[in-house]
């Protein structure tokens, strides 16, 4: 116990440090962070050593974050002491060495080598240089300009996913239903060495399933589309980058639409800048939209002599006046289209309908027998009593029921 209690932190690696090595993104949001700090508040989840824990809350609906690893541990990979993802690319270990071509030794598997390993690095100062490198395609395509806030949000509730969580709205966790799959078993040493890393395994795949943005049939196609443009970048600062593909012709920048277009003098220049900067176009800190412009169409010259188009429909144009339009001869249906009897025909040769007959008064067709003995009756002198005049009676003599009045009341 003697011998525990005289031993030396310093002398032991245990660490202390004043701030920590963390990302944006974890960071938050908010510049006023309140950050508790921990002197040997937790063992290296790597090294195993002593060191200082920092704690906060980077946001008022984000969890409680705080360091997971130590400071030595974090230099050595340049890597954030909170979400072990790489400082200058936002990417997991094991993307950006692939994509740099960074070959890690051996793993310090024992206790004693990761010991030596430390020690070495502090006494000699000698830690590996990630952004000396220039980015490649890789890199360019997968990194993360901006922070990503939504990676804070607290955890899900165990208890609503069983079923028999009872604080409702007041519970600090998210009351969500867990996504399985590859990314639900990850692992803190398999991401700070990079080593079956299944979020990089997951963004490995993806940039092989990125299209290409091939060039369009039309040869004399020479602009270029960009779009996601801020208010902070200028033309000067898209001719700074779209000059080093080939001669520029004209820029031309939409404010309201936060874009742009960019017209080349030459097909190939157009086509070396679109291979060069597809999917990896950043200024400024923002990754742009690149694609092919597409040709302007033509606008139609209005003619105030020519017909106009509105007015009715051809349909409800009688056939002749289509035809004296120089429109096409309309469909006419075929005769007894409905089935229905042929019209009887007048002396002259026109159809007679039943609504040109004053004595059927349009209500019905008489049947063929019944016009006949009607025809009779008008020359013999006696019309039918629907066509008999109405005659009127003494005065203060009242019309009999069946002249379709009621009969008058009892007295």
């Amino acid at each position: 116990m003697a011998a525990r209690l005289l031993r030396d932190p310093d002398n032991d690696g245990w660490e202390r440090s004043d701030f920590p090595i963390v990302c944006e993104t974890c960071l938050g949001p908010n510049p006023y962070v309140r950050m508790q700090r921990i002197e040997f508040g937790g063992e290296c989840h790597i090294s195993g050593r002593p060191y200082t824990v920092f704690r906060w809350r980077p946001g008022n609906e984000a969890r409680y974050k705080k360091t997971i690893i130590c400071q030595e541990v974090a230099k050595q990979k340049n890597v954030c002491q909170v979400c072990l993802l790489d400082l200058e690319y936002n990417l997991p270990v094991q993307v950006r060495d692939q994509a740099l071509g960074i070959e890690d030794e051996a793993d310090q598997v024992s206790e004693v080598n990761k010991e030596y390993a430390l020690k070495q690095a502090e006494i000699t100062g000698e830690r590996p240089d990630y952004t000396a490198k220039k980015p490649n395609e890789v890199l360019q395509r997968l990194q993360r300009t901006t922070p990503y806030y939504k990676r804070n949000r607290a955890q899900i509730c165990s208890f609503f996913v069983r079923g028999e969580c009872k604080r409702g709205a007041e519970c600090p966790y998210r009351h969500e239903m867990p996504e399985g799959g590859e990314l639900a078993d990850q692992n803190i040493k398999d991401r700070y060495y990079g080593v079956n890393d299944p979020v990089a395994n997951k963004m490995m795949k993806r940039v092989g399933d990125m299209p290409n943005l091939m060039p369009p049939e039309d040869q004399s196609i020479m602009t270029l589309y960009v779009g996601g443009l801020t208010a902070e970048i200028n033309e000067k600062d898209l001719e700074d980058v779209f000059y080093a593909h080939g001669e520029v012709k004209g820029i031309k920048k939409i404010e309201s639409k936060n874009c742009a277009f960019i017209t080349y003098t030459s097909r190939a220049s157009a086509e070396a800048a679109a291979a060069a900067l597809s999917g990896r176009l950043i200024i400024k800190g923002t990754r742009l939209k690149l694609m092919w412009g597409k040709p302007q169409q033509p606008r139609q010259q209005h003619d105030p002599m020519a017909p106009s188009t509105s007015g009715q429909p051809p349909a409800m144009v009688p056939p002749h006046m289509q035809m004296a339009m120089g429109g096409a001869r309309p469909y006419m249906p075929p005769p007894n289209f409905f089935n229905l009897p042929p019209a009887p025909q007048a002396p002259g040769g026109a159809p007679l309908y039943p609504s040109m007959d004053p004595t059927a008064m349009g209500t019905r067709v008489p049947a063929p027998g019944e016009q006949r003995r009607h025809e009779e009756a008008e020359a013999e002198g006696d019309a039918p009593p629907a066509q008999r005049p109405r005659t009127q009676g003494p005065p203060g003599m009242m019309p009999p029921p069946s002249m379709g009045m009621m009969p008058p009341p009892p007295m």
